[in-house]
């Protein structure tokens, strides 16, 4: 066998390159919140989606006061965070939820 395919260097790349094309899928869920609001949106998502929250990302909204929320998560836990958010939060307004497709590494 070549060494470049025997070492334990190429074993682990092997390894890391399909552990990453096995991620589970992701989906970006938006609400709307008042600017006070963010910190009991941020805990609730936090507390219930755990592992499967991948991040959040914060923009101002269209409304002076208002602010745009994405957060990503795996789509098993996208009803119970939102149940949760609009239970911690209930002014704030569930908008569009968004599935990417998963891009293979390159």
């Amino acid at each position: 066998m070549h060494p470049a395919f025997s070492t334990r260097g190429a074993q682990r790349r092997r390894l890391v390159v399909n552990s990453v094309r096995t991620r589970e899928p992701t989906c970006i869920a938006q609400f709307s919140v008042d600017a006070e609001a963010l910190g009991a949106l941020r805990e609730a998502v936090v507390r219930i989606g755990g592992a499967a929250f991948e991040y959040m990302r914060v923009a101002p909204g269209p409304e002076a006061g208002t602010l745009t929320v994405s957060v990503c998560l795996r789509p098993a836990l996208l009803d119970m965070v939102a149940l949760a958010v609009l239970r911690a939060v209930p002014a704030a307004l569930c908008g569009q939820v968004r599935h990417p497709a998963i891009r293979a590494p390159q």
